[in-house]
């Protein structure tokens, strides 16, 4: 049971958590501060009722049940679950999730209050104007002196790829346009224009909110908290298909054609690589020259590159089968040498400046490559030659659609793409796999035919 002292108005707490591994015992300690005008025997109470929440807070426990808020829920959730569960980005991504889209809604709900409906209720909401925070654009590009993306990135801590979205005319947070109006040394009313942010979420920010909200409710039942996960048959909004047709063969044949002539061959150097591998993007800026072996012809990859808080970290890849050896194609071997010859003279140029991160690819100071940069020269590179616009996450999607079309063994493709298994391979590119079954029909018709 908690300890409890008395200490002039106030009642000191202290609830026991065990003992270290030096046989200390550890100890947790607050305070609490009956309101004025109670009596000294109701004091006493309220003093013991608040130090046996303590101890249940401190020790990881609450009684959950249905009566409960789903903030509460949340809370226990994020503290004991979320933080030593999910890897930091993702942890830090659901953060903003749960504070934006989710908790102002559904945050002073009773458990028992949320059905299926009202999930689909939040989901229609989001779509049609999910915004809730004003957003920031510049006034005038001209404030954004030439060349100074990077330097205020570093300056600000903002991810790069924020400032490129800003000074590319898109909008970006309060607070990051305060660090920006700070560091250009410009009032923030003379450098930036506010927008509404009442505008409508897109339906791939939505699924998001659906993959953080649902392991929750998941967690809870497997707790035996909940009998049920309001959001497993939960409906979101349906948009107009977009057209998400890849490039064709030929097509892939001439964007190779011009990453070889593109005049930033340090950009076309990355672009081939994801093209020619199906790496996901943070797969091959976590790569490492110690994790390629150009003599035997084969890339590990090990890492997974991401940037939080400012700061560039390397985890694991995204799942246990992503921790993978693949083979290095000879267009990709030459591209490799041309990038270890690229980034020795650099290292030269650069010297005492140059942060020695071991990557294959760099910033221009030897820093982990920013993803938002990539996809920029990516988007520069296909508008100039007439190819249909792509995000970096697709040349990977290309790369399967090659091997599909190439008759490559399911299995084969699915160890290069790190897939889980061939299941995740042949329910994402099934599209892909249907054509290509349908070629295989139209052939034996074509064989029997003559008989």
């Amino acid at each position: 049971m908690p300890s409890i002292e008395k200490r002039g108005d106030r009642f000191r707490i202290m609830v026991s958590m065990g003992y270290d591994a030096k046989g200390s015992q550890i100890r947790k300690t607050t305070t609490f501060t009956p309101p004025s005008g109670v009596t000294p025997g109701k004091a006493e109470k309220m003093a013991i009722a608040f130090a046996y929440e303590f101890q249940k807070q401190s020790q990881g426990m609450i009684d959950l049940d249905e009566n409960i808020k789903f903030s509460e829920l949340y809370d226990w959730y994020e503290t004991n679950i979320a933080e030593g569960k999910l890897k930091p980005a993702v942890f830090e991504s659901n953060r903003v999730i749960f504070r934006n889209y989710i908790l102002p809604y559904l945050g002073n709900m009773k458990l028992k209050d949320i059905t299926t409906p009202r999930i689909d209720i939040l989901f229609t909401r989001l779509r049609k104007g999910g915004g809730t925070k004003a957003m920031y654009s510049l006034k005038d590009k001209d404030f954004f002196p030439l060349g100074s993306r990077n330097l205020i990135s570093t300056e600000t801590g903002i991810d790069p790829g924020i400032i490129f979205r800003l000074a590319n005319g898109k909008t970006i947070y309060k607070r990051n346009a305060e660090k920006v109006a700070k560091a250009l040394n410009i009032p923030f009313g003379t450098l930036f224009k506010s927008s509404d942010p009442k505008g409508p979420l897109s339906i791939g920010t939505i699924k998001r909110v659906r993959t953080a909200l649902s392991p929750v409710f998941n967690t809870a039942i497997k707790k035996g908290f909940l009998m049920r996960n309001p959001v497993t048959n939960s409906t979101i909004p349906v948009e107009q298909e977009k057209d998400q047709s890849l490039l064709n063969m030929e097509q892939c044949r001439a964007l190779m054609k011009a990453l070889d002539e593109d005049t930033n061959q340090r950009m076309a150097r990355v672009l081939k690589a994801l093209l020619l591998t199906g790496m996901r993007v943070g797969e091959l800026t976590g790569l490492h020259w110690t994790e390629v072996d150009l003599e035997n012809g084969y890339i590990e990859i090990k890492y997974n590159c991401y940037r939080l808080n400012g700061q560039y970290a390397l985890s694991t890849p995204k799942t246990k089968s992503s921790h993978r050896i693949i083979a290095i194609p000879p267009q990709l071997a030459q591209a490799l040498r041309e990038q270890k010859a690229y980034q020795d003279e650099l290292k030269k140029s650069v010297g005492d400046r140059w942060i020695d991160r071991g990557a294959v690819f760099t910033g221009m100071f030897g820093e982990y490559m920013n993803k938002s940069a990539i996809n920029l020269a990516l988007k520069q590179i296909l508008k100039a030659n007439g190819f249909p616009s792509l995000h970096t996450h697709q040349l990977r999607h290309l790369n399967a659609s090659l091997l599909i079309n190439m008759n490559v063994p399911v299995k084969v493709i699915s160890e290069q793409l790190g897939h889980a298994d061939t299941k995740t391979t042949e329910m994402v590119y099934a599209h892909m796999f249907h054509e290509t079954m349908k070629v295989a029909s139209d052939a034996i018709t074509r064989a029997f035919s003559g008989l």
